[in-house]
């Protein structure tokens, strides 16, 4: 049987591109809004301010 210290010394490379992997899921994915409604929508963006907009579909 392969000792795990063995294994990891092995497959270094590999369990850093996963931590690396993970690690970017984790800080870049976006958060859900608070905008609750259309006409909310319609407000935040009428602000003035620079507003990302962004659609999801499950297609």
């Amino acid at each position: 049987m392969i000792e795990v210290s063995s294994w990891i010394k092995a497959n270094w490379l590999l369990l850093m591109f996963l931590a690396l992997v993970a690690s970017a899921f984790i800080l870049l994915r976006s958060k859900p809004s608070n905008v609750a409604s259309f006409d909310e929508l319609n407000g935040v963006l009428a602000a003035g301010q620079p507003t990302v907009v962004e659609f999801y579909s499950n297609l």
